[in-house]
């Protein structure tokens, strides 16, 4: 069936049968290795105002919502408004990208499995639309049709409104999709939506465990399509 597999395989975790017609992606940790750069952006951000750095900080940064990361840079001491903060970490992030997308193990390969397939990738993220364009736009042609970002007026992960969003631009139900994730954040937000998860560990700041009681990959290399 064009634009459906039946099956899919996780690596030596085991394997799941469903209709699978579209693949919802996390942004950063999960497609690109960005969240590095995240980290560097909020440290410059901290310590150029005077605040000392720590991973306690940065911990209360992880998988958060840009305004959440505004607002704990505020009450380490950051004092600019908060959109200042966004703007200056955006920028920051913007530039380290430079010319190349950093794709996490196997996200590539795996983006032109499923457009070999026929089924579309949707990016939901809390990036920019700026960042998250960019990313699509160096992706295998053809392979998302469309983009929810933090931009969009909705409630952010872990509540399900993305994962919703996002299957309405696949143009299919909730549980037809796959979403693939780093955060328990988003996963709670895509197992919300009704939608099937897979954790993926290999860029992850915080690791998700083992037994968290759905399918976590050391990385996308571990994962296949099959009819």
């Amino acid at each position: 069936m064009r634009g459906a597999v039946r099956r899919v395989e996780y690596g030596h975790s085991g394997s799941a049968a469903w209709t699978l017609k579209a693949v919802l992606w996390d942004l950063d940790g999960t497609l690109v290795d960005s969240d590095p750069l995240w980290v560097a952006a909020e440290r410059h951000c901290a310590e150029s105002h005077g605040v000392v750095w720590s991973e306690e900080l940065s911990l209360r940064m992880t998988a958060a919502p840009l305004p959440v990361c505004a607002k704990v840079l505020q009450d380490a001491g950051v004092q600019l408004d908060a959109a200042v903060i966004i703007n200056a970490l955006v920028a920051d992030v913007t530039a380290m990208y430079g010319d190349d997308v950093p794709w996490t193990p196997g996200a590539w390969d795996v983006l032109t499995e499923l457009r070999r397939h026929g089924i579309p990738s949707v990016l939901v993220t809390g990036s920019p639309f700026s960042l998250a364009s960019r990313v699509v736009a160096a992706a295998p042609e053809g392979a998302f049709a469309g983009i929810v970002s933090g931009d969009d007026d909705i409630p952010h992960k872990p509540d399900p409104a993305p994962y919703l969003r996002g299957a309405r631009l696949a143009g299919v139900p909730a549980a037809d999709c796959l979403v693939f994730e780093d955060s328990a954040s988003g996963v709670a937000s895509a197992l919300a939506a009704g939608a099937h998860a897979i954790g993926l560990n290999a860029c992850a700041r915080t690791p998700l465990p083992s037994d968290a009681g759905y399918p976590v990959l050391d990385s996308l290399r571990d994962f296949r399509l099959r009819e």
